[in-house]
């Protein structure tokens, strides 16, 4: 940004006539190397360029003072074959894109982009049953061809999905943060960024979960050998729910098992704020609907949670809870399972 403004300010200092304005390719470089000095991750970056190249292609726009309304309108028309929330993805990149321009001067005044509407839908989560079918199905294996999993692999991917399921942890979680082991026992440092958490947190671990994660980490350092991205290597694992799941008959996708985990541990506590930390969120907008859940349909998705309840009421079997500063945070089942 700085080298560019540089550049104009030698051109007007030395009586050339110039035109100011950026070109869309200069912009997009341009606002690619402030996403890296914010320390956005590589994967991040590309999302977001990725979308704002696909509008300026679609809109045939070269310069920055060229972008119009009527060329945002053109682009969602062409992504009438994607759902609503995929396409809110792309505008919301080009909406900051174009925030970015504004602030550094580089248009006069953004545009506002209109996203989609999203008719409000239900939260998805796997009943025990449910889980259990899925999982009988990742045991029983399918063609390498058709999910990338090797026989020797499947009680890996089990564990890890039973991990998923009982932390709430992303998909790329358990590969991007550091696993701390030692006197204070195992729990995964979750490191903060300005997309997903915003905080620093920990998920504390039982040593089972811990060895997953490096059985996890040792997989992906394998798959490495063979395959050049990083990021597709390791939607190998959504990609072989996503394959049980068919296989299954079940309908679903792999961020259910967060949704699942966070259903589940709302059921149990009825606390939204312990929820909203477990999640890694900073406020409660994105945990409330967990609060409308229908309670007779959690009953029935969920025997061993009513039976938890039910010993905590009777006084017969308290729950095994990490406390910090006598609050008490519940953020893995693996430690109830695991109960005294």
């Amino acid at each position: 940004v700085q080298r560019i403004k540089d550049q104009i300010d030698w051109f007007q200092r030395s009586g050339a006539e110039i035109d100011t304005n950026l070109t869309m390719e200069q912009a997009i470089e341009e606002y690619r190397q402030y996403c890296i000095a914010q320390r956005l991750s590589t994967a991040t970056i590309d999302l977001y360029t990725r979308a704002i190249k696909e509008f300026a292609k679609n809109s045939r726009v070269r310069s920055v003072d060229g972008i119009n309304k009527p060329q945002i309108t053109q682009f969602k028309r062409g992504q009438t074959h994607l759902s609503p929330e995929t396409v809110n993805r792309k505008l919301r990149s080009i909406q900051t894109f174009f925030n970015w321009m504004e602030d550094e001067g580089y248009i006069k005044n953004t545009i506002r982009i209109k996203k989609l509407s999203v008719p409000k839908t239900s939260i998805n989560y796997y009943s025990n049953a449910e889980f259990d079918v899925v999982l009988n199905n990742v045991k029983k294996g399918f063609p390498y061809g058709e999910a990338t999993m090797n026989d020797k692999d499947r009680e890996m991917f089990i564990d890890a999905f039973r991990l998923y399921r009982d932390t709430g942890l992303r998909l790329s979680e358990p590969f991007n943060n550091e696993l701390k082991m030692d006197d204070e026992g195992y729990r995964l440092k979750i490191v903060g960024s300005s997309t997903k958490n915003s905080y620093q947190r920990f998920v504390h671990l039982t040593e089972q979960q811990a060895m997953t994660i490096v059985q996890m980490n040792d997989w992906l350092e394998k798959m490495m050998k063979t395959w050049s991205s990083r990021t597709s290597a390791i939607k190998i694992i959504s990609r072989v729910w996503k394959k049980a799941l068919r296989k299954s008959g079940i309908q679903g996708k792999f961020h259910d098992l967060r949704k699942t985990f966070a259903s589940r541990l709302y059921f149990l506590t009825g606390q939204e704020f312990s929820l909203m930390f477990a999640l890694g969120h900073t406020d409660t907008s994105m945990t409330v609907h967990y609060t409308k859940l229908d309670k007779v349909e959690l009953n029935r998705a969920f025997p061993d949670i009513v039976a938890m309840k039910n010993s905590v009421v009777e006084g017969k079997n308290p729950l095994k809870v990490h406390k910090e500063r006598y609050t008490e945070m519940y953020s893995n089942f693996g430690f109830i399972h695991d109960k005294v």
